[in-house]
C-alpha cells in the first residue's frame, strides 16, 4: 500500500511539474495584433497554435450558450467569454477573449468540459488550453476534463461604449485596424436602428442594426436571449426550455444595445459572404427600445393554396407596444409585370369584437395564377412596418406569393423563392404535395429520399426526411404530406404521412452546364436546389476532373482542369453522417479514407484523378456550407466515364412492371409502363422482343443478352404499343404506353 501510496504522489508530481511548463501569458498579450498587422490585413495571433494558460473573469452565464453541434457528445457546444484580470475586469483594447469549452477525449470523441455550463459571471477562472481561431475569430479550446479551474470571484464586468463604426462600414465589413481590439469583447451601442430581420432555420433570428451614420453590424444569436418561443434548448443547464425573444420590427429604434462582439471575418480577409464583427446580445436586458413600428403576427392564409373558385381570407394580429394602430392596407396583384409599390390595396378592418385582429378577402383568380401580396401597418406616429418584413429604406416592400391550383399544390411551389435568402414561403407550414421519387433509401441508392414534380425543371425537386420513407422506389409517383423546413439553407420537407399512387413515371434531369459562371453566379443554381440534374457540356466536351480533393468529402468537375469556382461544380460522393449526406454506392471519391470515416461504403473506393473524363454527370443538387454540390446517385450516375465501376443492382418497383412465369425457369419483366424515355426487359439469355404499333407494325426488335436489355423508346410517340416477347417455342403479347 506504502509503495502505491508513493506512486501516485510521485504521478502528482509528475503532473504538476508539466502543467508548470506553461507559463502564464495574459488574455491581452494573447488577443493582441499589431497596427501594422491589421493594417495588412493579418487579425492573427502570434499565440496561435500554442498551449497557453490565462487567468480571466466570467462575463456570460455558462448556462445561455446555445449552439447545437452534432459533433460534441450531447449535442450542445459550450462556450463562454471571459476578459482580463487587469483593473479587476474593466474593459478594454485586446482585454476579451472566447472559451471554447468542449475537448477531445483521444477517442474521436468531443465532450463539454462539466463545470462550464456552472459558470457565472463574476467568476475569477484559470484557462489551459490551445489558441485557435474560427472564421478570425480568436478562441482558446480546451485540451482535456481539467481545462478550466474556477479559482475565485471578482465584480461582474460591465461593457464597454463604443460605436457601430468602429467594428464595420456601412457595408458590414470588418474595420480591422479599430475593431479588432474589441473583438471576444462585452460592449454597448447607443441609438441604432434595426433595418432588416433575418428569420432562419424555422426558429432562428437575427437582425441588423446601424448607427446615425450608416454603419450596420449583424446582431446574431449564439445565446439563449435571442432564441424564439418555437427554439428547443439544447444547453441541458439552461433556465428555461424554449426561447422567449420576440422578433424586432424593421424601424425598431434601441436606445441601447449590449452583448458580445464575435468575429467572422469579411472584406480584405476575403470571406466576403460573412457577417464581419457582429453583436450577440446573451440577456433580455440588453435591448432597450425607444420607439417601435407596429408588431405584425399570427399571420394566417386560407386556404393555403386556393383553387378556382376561392377567395382568400388573410388574417393577422396587429398591435403597438408604444403608441396605437392607425391604419392596415393589403396591397396585391396578379399582374407579374408589376413592381410591389404598383399594386392595389384594400384597407384590413379589425375582426368583430377583437382589438387587434385584422382581416380581409383577396377575390379568386384564374387556374394557375401567381399572386403578390403584402401589408402594410402604420401607427400614431407614422410609423410603418410590412408583412413580410421589409429593410428600411428598400425602396420596394418585399412581398408573400401563392399560385392558384386547380388540383392541390406542386414541389414548385414550395422551392420557388422570390428571397434572396432562398427560403420557401411555406417554411413551418403543413403541406400536401404529389411527386415521383428521383433518389431513394434502398439499396445501391442515394440513400436519402427525394421527390420531384413530374414533367421537372427549374424548382421542381425536394428532400424529404421523417418517418415511413423507406419503402419506395425510383420513379415511383407519391403522395406527401408534411412540415416544409429549412436546414442549414436546404429547403426540405419533414414527411408525416407518404404513400403510394399507384402510377409509375421516368423523371426528367434538368441539364446544367457546370463550367458556365454565369449561370451559377449569385446563387443562381438555387432554382435546381433538390432536383435531379446532369451535368453536361453544351458543346459536348467531355467533363474533367478539375479538382481531386477540396475537403470534406468533395471534388470538381468542369470542362477544363484547374477550373475555378464559378466554373466548377462540386461533386461529393462516400460520406454519411449528421452533416454529410451522400451515397456510399458511389466509388470515385475524394480520397480513399473515406471508406470508413462518416459511414462504411458499400462498393470499393477509388480516388479521383485529373486523368478522368466523362460525358455527363447525373445527380441531386444540394446546399451546404455555402456552395451548391451534385450528390451521384450510384455508379451508373457517371456517364461514359472511361473508369470501369462496378455495376450496380438497382432494385425496381413492382409498379407497372410486366411481370409473368411461363414455365418455373422462364421469367419475364418489363418496366417501367407507362414508360417515358427507356424501357427495361429482363428475361431468358437470348430472348427475342419486338415493339409493334397498335396495327401490329413492327417499330423495333432486339435480343435480350446478359439476361437484361435497355431499350430506348424516347423517339416514339406518346400512345399504346404492343410487346412480343419470344423464348424458344414459347411467345407472349402484352400492352406497353408511351406518357410524357
Amino acid at each position: 500500500m506504502k509503495n502505491l501510496f508513493l506512486i501516485i504522489c510521485f504521478a502528482c508530481i509528475s503532473i504538476a511539474s508539466k502543467s508548470q511548463t506553461i507559463s502564464y501569458t495574459s488574455i491581452t498579450d494573447l488577443q493582441y495584433v499589431s497596427s501594422t498587422d491589421l493594417a495588412n490585413c493579418n487579425d492573427t495571433s502570434s499565440y496561435y497554435g500554442d498551449t497557453v494558460m490565462t487567468y480571466g473573469i466570467v462575463v456570460v452565464p455558462g448556462d445561455v450558450s446555445e449552439v447545437a453541434s452534432g459533433s460534441v457528445q450531447g449535442g450542445h457546444r459550450p462556450f463562454v467569454f471571459i476578459v482580463d484580470t487587469v483593473a479587476q475586469g474593466l474593459p478594454g483594447a485586446f482585454r476579451g477573449i472566447e472559451i471554447m469549452g468542449a475537448y477531445n477525449n483521444n477517442q474521436g470523441q468531443l465532450l463539454p468540459l462539466s463545470n462550464i455550463e456552472y459558470l457565472l459571471p463574476g467568476d475569477l477562472i484559470q484557462f489551459t488550453g490551445r489558441l485557435s481561431d474560427y472564421n478570425n475569430g480568436t478562441q482558446i479550446e480546451a485540451i482535456n476534463g481539467n481545462s478550466l479551474q474556477v479559482i475565485g470571484t471578482r465584480p461582474i464586468p460591465t461593457p464597454a461604449q463604443i460605436s457601430i463604426g468602429e467594428l464595420n462600414d456601412a457595408l458590414r465589413v470588418n474595420i480591422l485596424t479599430s475593431g479588432e481590439k474589441w473583438e471576444n469583447s462585452f460592449v454597448e451601442f447607443n441609438n441604432v436602428t434595426v433595418t432588416e430581420v433575418i428569420p432562419f432555420g424555422g426558429n432562428r433570428i437575427s437582425f441588423n442594426c446601424v448607427d446615425g451614420s450608416g454603419n450596420k453590424i449583424n446582431v446574431s444569436d449564439r445565446f439563449l436571449a435571442q432564441k424564439t418561443p418555437s427554439w428547443q434548448t439544447v444547453n441541458p443547464y439552461s433556465p428555461q426550455s424554449t426561447g422567449s425573444f420576440l422578433t424586432p420590427v424593421p424601424g425598431t429604434f434601441y436606445s441601447s444595445l449590449k452583448g458580445m462582439v464575435r468575429h467572422d471575418g469579411n472584406g480584405c480577409l476575403m470571406n466576403s459572404g460573412s457577417r464581419g464583427y457582429e453583436l450577440n446580445p446573451f440577456d433580455s436586458s440588453h435591448y432597450q427600445i425607444a420607439y417601435a413600428p407596429p408588431y405584425i403576427s399570427n399571420f394566417e392564409r386560407d386556404p393555403m393554396v386556393p383553387t378556382p373558385n376561392q377567395s382568400v381570407e388573410l388574417i393577422c394580429s396587429i398591435t403597438d407596444f408604444d403608441g396605437t394602430v392607425d391604419s392596415v392596407f393589403i396591397y396585391f396583384s396578379s399582374d407579374t409585370s408589376l413592381n410591389s409599390s404598383q399594386f392595389g390595396k384594400l384597407s384590413m378592418t379589425l375582426s368583430a369584437g377583437s382589438t387587434d385582429e385584422y382581416e380581409v378577402i383577396i377575390p379568386n383568380f384564374a387556374n394557375g395564377t401567381f399572386v403578390r401580396y403584402f401589408i402594410k401597418a402604420i401607427d400614431n406616429e407614422s410609423n410603418a412596418s410590412f408583412y413580410p418584413t421589409t429593410p428600411v429604406g428598400q425602396l420596394e416592400p418585399n412581398v408573400d406569393y401563392y399560385t392558384v391550383r386547380q388540383n392541390g399544390l406542386l414541389v414548385k411551389d414550395l422551392q420557388y423563392s422570390l428571397a434572396n435568402n432562398g427560403n420557401s414561403p411555406y417554411t413551418g407550414l403543413n403541406i400536401s404535395v404529389k411527386g415521383i421519387v428521383t433518389a431513394s433509401t434502398k439499396q445501391h441508392d442515394l440513400g436519402f429520399l427525394y421527390i420531384q414534380d413530374s414533367g421537372g425543371g427549374p424548382w421542381s425537386g425536394i428532400w424529404c426526411v421523417g418517418s415511413g420513407i423507406t419503402q419506395f422506389f425510383r420513379n415511383e409517383e407519391v403522395q406527401v404530406s408534411g412540415t416544409v423546413e429549412e436546414y442549414y439553407g436546404m429547403t426540405r420537407l419533414n414527411v408525416s404521412s407518404i404513400n403510394k399512387t399507384g402510377q409509375l413515371q421516368q423523371p426528367i434531369a434538368t441539364i446544367i452546364n457546370p463550367s458556365d459562371s454565369l449561370s451559377k453566379y449569385g446563387y443562381a443554381w438555387e432554382k435546381h436546389e433538390g432536383c435531379l440534374v446532369r451535368l453536361k457540356d453544351p458543346n459536348s466536351q467531355d467533363l474533367l476532373i478539375s479538382q481531386t480533393n477540396l475537403g470534406f468529402g468533395d471534388y470538381a468537375v468542369s470542362n477544363s482542369i484547374g477550373a475555378g469556382y464559378w466554373n466548377r461544380s462540386i461533386v461529393s460522393s462516400g460520406r454519411q453522417s449528421a452533416t454529410s449526406f451522400s451515397s456510399l454506392f458511389v466509388q470515385l471519391v475524394a480520397d480513399l479514407r473515406y471508406d470508413t470515416i462518416d459511414g462504411q461504403m458499400e462498393v470499393s473506393p477509388i480516388a479521383v484523378s485529373d486523368t478522368m473524363k466523362m460525358n455527363a454527370l447525373d445527380g441531386i443538387l444540394f446546399y451546404a456550407f455555402s456552395n451548391y454540390r451534385v450528390l451521384p446517385r450510384n455508379n451508373d450516375d457517371f456517364i461514359g466515364i472511361n473508369t470501369i465501376l462496378d455495376s450496380t443492382n438497382l432494385p425496381a418497383s413492382s409498379i407497372g412492371i410486366i411481370a409473368e412465369t411461363w414455365k418455373p425457369d422462364i421469367i419475364f419483366l418489363a418496366y417501367p409502363n407507362p414508360a417515358q424515355n427507356e424501357l427495361t426487359l429482363e428475361g431468358p439469355k437470348n430472348s427475342k422482343w419486338k415493339i409493334l404499333d397498335m396495327m401490329g407494325r413492327p417499330l423495333l426488335s432486339g435480343v435480350i443478352e446478359n439476361e437484361k436489355e435497355q431499350v430506348s423508346v424516347g423517339w416514339l410517340s406518346n400512345g399504346t404499343y404492343l410487346l412480343h416477347l419470344v423464348h424458344k417455342t414459347e411467345s407472349r403479347v402484352y400492352k406497353i404506353i408511351l406518357s410524357r
